[in-house]
């Protein structure tokens, strides 16, 4: 079974998250950096042409000034150039202290003396956008590859070079990463390609033209602009959906439940999805908070004012459900925390471009200063969600319920390149109020669900019982592989996210003695170093 990957315009459903984990993983905590439009390239016959030259010289020149760590451009470059070779076997890179020299079948192409710098990134690319234009020239093979996949080819050997957040998206998917971002023009459903390959609908977002022209959850789409999209990939029928703001798009729909079609026209509006939900149970807000967009903040505003309403003075507090939270925009993560938080800071960042090195605080209008919080994780629960758990835990805010987190502590900056791809480097560490960084460790909930052996029985031993390895965990500076691993396997990062976490979460939230216990064991791990 197939889930659309475009958020913005479609909201993948749960059982997707494992595939969209390497999709969504590298957009989490993200600042953006537009370039100019790509220009036209060497070869006007090959398609998608660009400027493979120009991007290798963008990339190079961003990675030397904002990536966390100093590169060494020559390890690099001779990666890259492999990469961007691959297509042709005839091509060999030769690499000496001195110089670079491209041979293909044996016979010299080009050689360009080295720069002496190692970390000049301007100069390496330089020197490397040389070395492929000239290969180009002298392969045919090259010649007839697509522009975007040398482009790719060359992108993806250098940010495995990097760290394991650094990545490289091709025009579409940075098409898409936009969209998850910043929101586009759609009509606000979430779509799924089944089995047997019909395109069902399985959720419509409220207010949006989608729920306005009367498309149902459970419709089949049959066709798009009069398009027929039976057994069309998903990629095809998102791009239809998809447009400019206030375009018209008419959809047929298969209303199986009544047994007849229907035809429903309507205009695109700008489509923001919802990564915010809320449902009552009983006394407590349950609260699933699934990534952070453009409008993730108000949406909690909103979800807790609902709450508010609904609950009245009888609410126990708030669940935010946070397993399986890839993580988002970093500006998101900090306006989410200030909604619990008052005075102090959040978090602080440190890398190696000064404009990395910041301390993020709240101020003192925290709309829920008191409102009891219980933050559910899991080892999909990542970087922006890592953020939000971590400052709650160390500030005093929620107790963190479930398994460790995936442990990204790094934040990434978006580049936006000549051919419209983006390059998305990591540019500086994460840390906690109280000083650690998470990155490769994770976040350690103060109650870890599979050390519960009857939620009936959860009491302060079961809080305590955690308390050691919480400050271990919290002292740790540059911890070596093998103390991250041992760490971890004290409440092992799971991918599922079992009611179990919700019925502690629930105890915690009306045993008001309990919650108050976990919270103050807690804050004063996190100051006791």
């Amino acid at each position: 079974m197939e889930v659309s990957l475009i958020p913005f315009l479609v909201k993948a459903l749960p059982r997707a998250a494992a595939a969209l984990v390497a999709s969504s993983l590298v957009v989490s905590c993200a600042t953006s950096t537009d370039a100019p439009q790509a220009t036209s390239g060497r070869n006007p016959s090959v398609a998608a042409d660009v400027n493979l030259e120009r991007v290798v010289l963008q990339a190079y020149r961003a990675i030397g000034d904002r990536h966390l760590f100093e590169p060494n451009f020559r390890t690099l470059s001779t990666e890259t150039y492999r990469g961007f070779a691959s297509s042709d076997p005839a091509m060999v890179l030769e690499t000496s202290d001195a110089t670079f020299t491209v041979k293909r079948d044996g016979r010299e192409v080009l050689s360009r003396p080295t720069p002496a710098d190692p970390t000049d990134g301007r100069a390496w690319g330089g020197m490397l956008a040389e070395l492929m234009a000239g290969s180009v020239d002298a392969s045919p093979a090259l010649q007839h590859t697509d522009r975007q996949q040398l482009i790719r080819e060359a992108m993806t050997a250098t940010t495995k070079q990097l760290d394991r957040n650094s990545r490289y998206a091709d025009p579409d998917e940075a098409r898409d990463n936009r969209f998850q971002r910043d929101g586009g023009g759609g009509i606000g459903i979430t779509v799924e390609r089944t089995d047997d390959k019909r395109i069902m609908i399985r959720a419509v977002q409220a207010d949006s033209p989608a729920a306005k022209a009367g498309i149902q959850v459970g419709d089949q789409i049959l066709s798009i602009d009069g398009e027929s999209m039976i057994e069309r990939p998903l990629s095809d029928v998102v791009a239809k959906l998809r447009g400019s703001i206030g375009a018209p798009v008419a959809i047929t729909v298969l209303r199986s439940s009544q047994g007849a079609e229907y035809v429903l026209s309507m205009k695109r509006a700008r489509i923001i999805p919802t990564t915010v939900t809320y449902e009552r149970r009983g006394d407590v807000a349950l609260i699933h908070l699934t990534g952070f967009n453009s409008a993730t903040t108000d949406n909690l505003k909103a979800a807790i004012d609902k709450a508010r309403a609904e609950l009245g003075n009888g609410m126990a507090g708030v669940i935010i459900d946070m397993r399986s939270n890839r993580g988002g925009l970093l500006d998101q993560a900090q306006t989410v925390s200030e909604l619990f938080i008052n005075n102090g800071t959040i978090f602080s960042t440190s890398g190696r471009h000064p404009d990395s090195r910041r301390t993020y605080k709240s101020g003192s209008s925290a709309k829920t200063p008191d409102m009891p919080i219980v933050v559910l994780m899991n080892g999909g629960s990542a970087s922006a969600a890592e953020i939000v758990a971590a400052a709650l835990q160390d500030r005093g805010r929620a107790v963190v319920v479930g398994s460790t987190s995936y442990g990204k502590g790094t934040v990434q900056t978006v580049v936006r390149l000549a051919n419209e791809g983006e390059l998305i480097l990591t540019w500086s560490r994460l840390n906690a109020p109280s000083g650690y960084t998470w990155n490769e460790l994770g976040v350690l909930p103060n109650i870890c669900t599979s050390k519960v052996a009857d939620v009936g029985q959860l009491n302060t031993n079961s809080v305590d019982s955690s308390q050691g390895t919480l400050m271990r965990w919290h002292a740790l500076r540059n911890p070596t592989q093998q103390e991250v691993t041992d760490l971890r396997k004290i409440c092992p990062p799971g991918e599922a996210s079992p009611e179990r976490d919700v019925e502690i979460a629930t105890r915690l939230l009306r045993d008001r003695g309990l919650y108050a216990h976990a919270v103050h064991a807690a804050t004063q791990q996190a100051t006791a170093r």
